[in-house]
């Protein structure tokens, strides 16, 4: 991990090390506020070394510091102690050992002796006490080894006294008698060297009575104790700073511990890492309390803006090989992938892309809810079984060169849902088959995608089940040519997105990438400023479906308040079958090819005709079968933003033709209401992909 990491780690569980450094900290001031206070007395002590001008007093005075350390150590030896213990009734050798402390001071003879004790008054008596004791029982130890050392010189006195008589006679004798002159000779050298010994004894003898006049008094008291007048213990200002910095260790520690623990993915960042993937988008979270009036321009631009964020990555992704037919799936149930899917079909369609939203998960169908079709009508699992009773169709790498448009003696248009929003179709799950997998797998449904690269469709979206504990997912994978994970960053594993990562991979499908879901906004972050700003420009013009954890399953309310829920049209008005608008080529038609079409896609609307419509438009409450539900009228600040716009000199450049494309459909007859993400405003030209720059329009 990088420092950046750690920093990050610690920002996230900041709460969890202010805990420990609260915690121990507070721990160690209680404690401290509980112990008994002791006080401490100390008294300074010298050792005396006598030095003269020799080198044996220079040697002496360079040894005077292990002198220094040597006598620190003896005055808290056990024999000191328990003589000072012995004079205070309750007092023990072993509690006084633990209550006294000696040091020395750097470069100097002297030694502090201090004592630790409930009382001032007894605390100073007690160092007093030692630093005495000790001295007594020094100069015992001295006087003792002094009278030693003179007993076994007056001993070796007295011996050689007598060797030296003893040669005396013998060299009288031999005199006497006349002896040999030789053997006087070696009497008289003996007699001289025993002679000499006796004075050397005698010498030493004097020099240590001297020296233990001298040195009689080597230790000293150079300053009593006193008794203190505050503790010193506890320390409550040290112990609760000690606490603290124990406590942020603490807390470091577990916050990393627990990082590695954590299997949550919690940021885009590591998604892509585990992944292996790029995130194409990050769709925020929204609180469950606005879902019912998701539609905010000024609250949930960003939303949008996370939709056209991902639409333009897919663009991206489709320059050099075309996304055809889209898979979007997830790890495990509840992540948000139906939303995800029936949004990202809107605003593909708003962009002008021939859009069919297929909901493939035939065990728990959601698309269906959000666009208000049926779950009776027929739909995926219907159009599966037709297929198995008609002649086997083209693969999809096959396309024939003139497209079939929708409403026009298809084999799938009686499966197809049109819904009010320009260019985008539904083919819901249907009724639910015991056998799902093997729908899937079977040969109808691919013939059921050969047929479908026959229509006028740009891009195809599957809305799939989970991948983890089903195989649907990983079989319509081998159908499709690229695939979309949605992940819930509330609720994601590390373990489940490499399983879903594998089981991707062995299907041998394009992942382009994955989808952050339910991302909460960091405060201070520069989203919700641009996404606010954004707001104001565009948000109000594009509308998209809400996936918060408060639905717990992939449920989501309307995108505007007051929506009505959308309608099933007869397919009669169909799209053009113009050669240039292959499923295969991935890109949307341009105006000459638009300007044809039996469907046409929707073209910026200008001022004029937003009051046309408006104007044709009843009012709310006016007429319950109303098939366009009210919009508000612009304002005049609008109205002249729009018509300053280029969006609107564009279109007032593109002639008479164009003048009747506008965001909404016609109303007709049996129409149930407004689409899903329908907005209250008429929609806008919204962000395209960057390939509309290479001579489309």
């Amino acid at each position: 991990m990088t420092i950046a990491q750690y920093a990050a780690v610690l920002a996230k569980r900041w709460w969890l090390v202010a805990i420990c450094c609260v915690a121990v900290g507070a721990g160690a001031l209680i404690a401290s506020k509980l112990m008994t206070p002791l006080y401490q007395a100390s008294v300074l002590m010298q050792v005396t070394v006598r030095t003269g001008n020799n080198l044996a007093d220079y040697n002496n005075l360079l040894a005077s510091d292990q002198l220094v350390d040597t006598e620190a150590t003896l005055v808290t030896s056990q024999p000191v102690l328990t003589e000072v213990a012995s004079h205070y009734p309750g007092l023990s050798a072993a509690t006084l050992a633990s209550r006294v402390s000696a040091t020395t001071e750097t470069n100097t003879q002297l030694f502090k002796v201090s004592v630790l004790d409930e009382s001032p008054t007894r605390a100073a008596a007690l160092a007093n006490d030692i630093a005495q004791t000790f001295i007594k029982q020094q100069d015992a130890a001295i006087q003792q080894d002094n009278q030693r050392s003179q007993q076994q010189l007056q001993q070796e006195l007295t011996s050689t006294e007598q060797q030296i008589n003893s040669v005396s006679n013998q060299i009288s004798k031999i005199e006497s008698t006349g002896g040999d002159q030789q053997q006087i000779s070696i009497l008289q050298a003996r007699l001289k060297a025993l002679q000499d010994r006796y004075s050397q004894v005698q010498e030493a003898l004097v020099q240590l009575e001297l020296t233990e006049a001298e040195n009689g008094n080597f230790l000293r008291i150079v300053q009593q104790a006193t008794p203190p007048t505050s503790p010193a213990q506890p320390r409550i200002v040290l112990n609760t700073g000690a606490g603290l910095v124990t406590g942020f260790l603490i807390g470091v520690l577990l916050a990393l511990l627990l990082e590695q623990l954590d299997t949550r993915v919690r940021t885009g960042e590591l998604l892509a890492q585990l992944f292996g993937y790029p995130v194409l988008a990050t769709v925020w979270r929204v609180r469950s309390s606005e879902e019912k009036e998701i539609f905010n321009p000024k609250e949930h631009a960003g939303l949008i803006e996370s939709y056209r964020i991902l639409r333009t990555n897919i663009g991206f992704c489709s320059i050099d090989t075309p996304v055809n037919y889209l898979l979007i799936t997830s790890s495990l149930p509840g992540e948000g992938k139906s939303t995800v899917a029936a949004n990202l079909a809107i605003f593909m369609a708003k962009a002008g892309k021939r859009t069919l939203l297929v909901d493939a998960d035939m065990r728990r169908p959601m698309l269906h809810r959000l666009f208000g079709v049926s779950a009776a009508e027929a739909g995926l699992s219907s159009a599966i079984m037709a297929m198995s009773q008609s002649s086997t169709t083209p693969l999809p790498g096959v396309s024939s060169s003139r497209k079939r448009p929708i409403g026009q003696g298809g084999i799938l248009d009686s499966f197809l849902y049109e819904t009010s929003t320009p260019s985008l179709w539904l083919m819901p799950a249907g009724h639910l088959p015991p056998n799902p997998p093997e729908l899937l797998d079977s040969q109808a449904m691919r013939n059921l995608l050969s047929n479908l690269a026959d229509y006028c469709f740009d891009i195809v979206i599957f809305d799939a089940p989970p991948l983890l504990g089903l195989a649907d997912a990983s079989i319509l994978a081998s159908r499709v040519d690229s695939t979309l994970l949605v992940v819930d960053i509330t609720r994601a594993r590390k373990e489940h997105v490499r399983q879903a990562r594998a089981i991707l991979r062995q299907t041998g499908v394009r992942i382009i990438g994955c989808v952050v879901n339910k991302q909460q906004q960091q405060r201070g972050g520069i989203t919700p400023y641009y996404y606010q700003a954004a707001g104001d420009e565009q948000g109000e013009r594009e509308g998209a479906i809400s996936s918060s954890s408060h639905w717990g399953s992939e449920r989501a309310q309307l995108a505007a308040a007051g929506s009505e829920v959308p309608h099933r049209q007869a397919l009669a008005k169909g799209m053009s079958d113009s050669p240039s608008t292959q499923l295969s080529s991935g890109l949307p038609a341009t105006s000459s090819q638009r300007s044809g079409t039996g469907h046409p896609v929707p073209e910026p609307a200008t001022p004029a005709q937003v009051q046309r419509v408006l104007s044709s438009s009843p009012g709310p409450g006016t007429d319950k079968g109303s098939p366009v539900p009210a919009r508000p009228r612009l304002t005049r600040e609008r109205e002249r933003a729009d018509t300053a716009s280029p969006w609107a000199q564009r279109e007032q450049e593109s002639g008479p033709e164009h003048q009747g494309s506008v965001g909404a459909p016609s109303a007709r007859p049996g129409q149930r209401g407004s689409d899903i993400a329908e907005l209250k405003t008429l929609e806008m030209p919204s962000i395209e992909p960057h390939h509309r720059q290479r001579g489309e329009r």
